[in-house]
């Protein structure tokens, strides 16, 4: 029996007869009639007989019929779930972040995903950029948002998906907050946190300060993460630049900032795997955290 076969003797006995299978499945009349000898020849039965110019379906074609109908239920429901799972996704997905992405941008990303795919598992890793760059490449997580590209990391596809220009961030109440750009010259003698050595962010903003001629005098506090500087900004501890992003997540929790001249420009980065075919809900995630970043941008 082929699938052809079997949606002709449908149409015949939902439609009433073979000119109307035909217009129903816009095909002609002696195909459905020529479908319809194929199927019983293949079955060993007469599915219909004529009687008064009519068809009239036999014992053994309505028999043959309850089963095609049970069949053809079963294929809309595959239809059906196709259908969701296309419209809502299904499954599991990982995202790995460094915590200046999951302690900000992430969160809202996560809940306009969910609203849109409420079925979807999602869980969020967070560690620097390097081991977040290992579990992209090893496909522990689908996606990796970091900091900058790590070299020692291959088989990943980086994207830049947003640059955000750095800021002076310090303690609430402190005396920058009377200065209306804030340069290298005005943090010589503060407490400054720095990010680790190799931050590729860091480097940049050491590269302003040698520029500007300007020695950093108290560097005594280091630290990975963007997100950490500020809570230690915001609990009195010193000084630092940083992401505006980053930044204005902490305001109003002891932090504030002003623009810093001359630029330092702080990266987000999406990550991929290389060569492995980007699932569905991979990619529909990628486009609403997107999204989030680019409104964080322009707010």
């Amino acid at each position: 029996m082929k699938f052809k076969q079997v949606e002709a003797f449908r149409a015949v006995i939902q439609t009433g007869s073979m000119t109307a299978a035909a217009e129903a499945l816009h095909t002609s009349q002696p195909n459905i009639s020529r479908l319809i000898g194929q199927l019983e020849q293949s079955a060993g039965f007469r599915l219909f007989e004529r009687i008064s110019g009519r068809l009239q379906l036999t014992d053994e074609g309505a028999e043959l019929f309850r089963d095609v109908e049970r069949a053809f239920v079963s294929l809309k429901s595959l239809e059906d779930s196709a259908q969701q799972i296309r419209r809502s996704g299904t499954g599991r997905l990982r995202v790995g972040a460094v915590p200046s992405i999951a302690l900000t941008q992430m969160p809202e990303a996560i809940r306009r995903f969910r609203q849109a795919h409420p079925g979807v598992a999602v869980s969020l890793l967070t560690n620097d950029s390097p081991r977040v760059a290992y579990w992209v490449a090893s496909q522990f997580c689908d996606l990796g948002v970091t900091s900058y590209v790590s070299r020692d990391v291959s088989g990943i596809e980086a994207t830049k998906i947003s640059e955000v220009a750095g800021v002076c961030a310090f303690p609430v109440g402190h005396r920058l907050r009377g200065v209306d750009v804030v340069t290298p010259a005005d943090l010589e003698y503060e407490p400054f946190i720095a990010l680790s050595l190799v931050d590729g962010t860091r480097m940049k903003i050491d590269q302003r300060f040698r520029e500007a001629g300007v020695e950093l005098r108290h560097k005594e506090l280091e630290t990975p993460y963007e997100a950490t500087v500020c809570a230690m900004v915001a609990s009195g501890l010193g000084v630092s630049i940083v992401s505006r992003s980053v930044a204005q997540a902490y305001v109003g929790r002891g932090l504030e900032y002003r623009p810093f001249a001359p630029d330092v420009l702080f990266a987000t980065h999406l990550l991929r795997a290389e060569h492995v075919p980007h699932s569905l809900l991979a990619q529909r995630f990628a486009a609403t955290l997107l999204e989030v970043v680019e409104g964080t941008a322009l707010g």
